[in-house]
């Protein structure tokens, strides 16, 4: 058998005789059809005690607390960069609404150009 891809711990049920579990499983990776599946890699006796489970705890919540502080962070980036993305796009539809009032305003001129040549040669005839 491979190398699992990964590994975790947990405790698990306890068995008829009361007895807790600390297993090891692991995702492994078929080399040949590459399907992925997990298994038990490790079993061990678990005396479980009030005070691991409370350090346990911690550390989860320790792990939360960071992992808030990280999206928190990330949030406000994204808000900057949308409120950045705004205001690029505003700048973008001014410019676009002002190319196309001077286009519009060149249309006109050359029109009234047309008017002016049409009349000219119509005085010409």
């Amino acid at each position: 058998m491979t190398k699992p891809t990964k590994t975790w711990s947990m405790v698990g049920r306890p068995s008829k005789t009361g007895e807790r579990f600390k297993l090891t499983l692991g995702i492994f990776v078929c080399p040949e059809c590459e399907r992925r599946f997990r298994t038990v890699v490790g079993k061990e006796k678990e005396r479980i005690t009030l005070k691991g489970i409370v350090e346990e705890i911690k550390g989860v919540e320790k792990g939360l607390v960071q992992t808030l502080g990280d999206l928190r962070e990330k949030v406000e980036k994204l808000k900057d960069e949308r409120a950045e993305l705004l205001e690029e796009i505003e700048e973008l539809k001014r410019a676009g609404e002002e190319k196309a009032n001077t286009l519009e305003e060149e249309v006109a001129s050359l029109r009234e150009e047309v008017e002016a040549l049409k009349e000219m040669l119509g005085d010409l005839e």
